[in-house]
């Protein structure tokens, strides 16, 4: 079996591996590891990331090696990540596959962004929406599909042109709507970057998986939605709302249409 790469590992990671993919071979004796996690933590120590029914501990050497690279895991308490480690088998026996202890930790990308609850269209701390995105996902048929990966946790993998610029991904709910059905905006501000044939989803299969992929924390959303609508449950679909253009990033170009996504909450999530 050929030598596990970052950048395979980063593939792997975009097409949503289990966190216990393992391979190994003469040249490289280590076995691998990653994929989405939530990240945990104690007053900033004691770092673990879970995902479903599985606990991933690193060891403290790794994550100390993180932080002097600018990496600082603490901070991202409560987001959802995507992780990468490895192990040495001859070393580090991994007796519970679901509770995996003193690997160590190579790279954690932080996959959360911005959430706005917002009197109405239009208010002064309305988000700008400057762009429209090509899609979520790839293509009808893909897998990769918009997904709740918690009770609380929505990930979208958004595919957008850019060039060089860093853009802002923005989950909107305007409570005033009053509506029993959970309607969410996604507001996309490119900034001033330049038109490019080159997509989020482009940068993602070079290793720059959180340019494409987007986790949205809808706690305050919930209650928000939970005061307006004046139930105690959380909806039991959530609707994602864009403007899309295969085309071109251009709101104003005739070809520029709105679509809805419905995105099914379902109890199993609920870990």
């Amino acid at each position: 079996m050929k030598q596990l790469k970052f950048l395979m590992i980063a593939f792997t990671l975009l097409m949503g591996i289990s966190l216990t993919s393992c391979l190994n071979s003469e040249s490289d004796p280590y076995s691998y590891g990653g994929g989405y996690a939530k990240v945990r933590s104690y007053l900033g120590m004691g770092i673990s990331f879970t995902s479903d029914d599985v606990t991933i501990t690193p060891t403290t050497a790794s994550v100390s090696s993180l932080l002097a690279q600018g990496v600082d895991v603490s901070k991202m308490t409560g987001h959802v990540v995507y992780i990468s480690y490895r192990w040495d088998p001859t070393v580090t026996e991994i007796s519970n596959p679901k509770d995996i202890k003193n690997v160590e930790l190579m790279a954690v990308l932080d996959l959360n962004n911005t959430t706005e609850v917002v009197s109405e269209k239009g208010a002064a701390n309305d988000s700008v929406n400057n762009a429209a995105i090509i899609k979520l996902g790839i293509s009808e048929s893909s897998e990769i599909k918009p997904s709740f990966f918690d009770k609380t946790t929505l990930l979208l993998p958004v595919n957008y042109f850019m060039y060089n610029a860093i853009h802002y991904l923005t989950l909107v709910y305007y409570p005033n709507e009053d509506d029993t059905t959970l309607k969410l905006y996604l507001r996309h501000n490119a900034k001033k970057d330049e038109t490019s044939n080159t997509t989020s989803y482009n940068y993602a299969q070079q290793g720059y998986l959180g340019f494409f992929n987007k986790a949205y924390d809808l706690t305050n959303i919930f209650t928000a939605y939970k005061s307006a609508t004046h139930t105690i449950d959380n909806p039991t679909t959530v609707e994602i709302i864009t403007k899309e253009n295969s085309y071109t990033y251009k709101l104003d170009d005739a070809q520029t249409a709105e679509k809805t996504y419905t995105v099914t909450y379902k109890n199993e999530t609920e870990k």
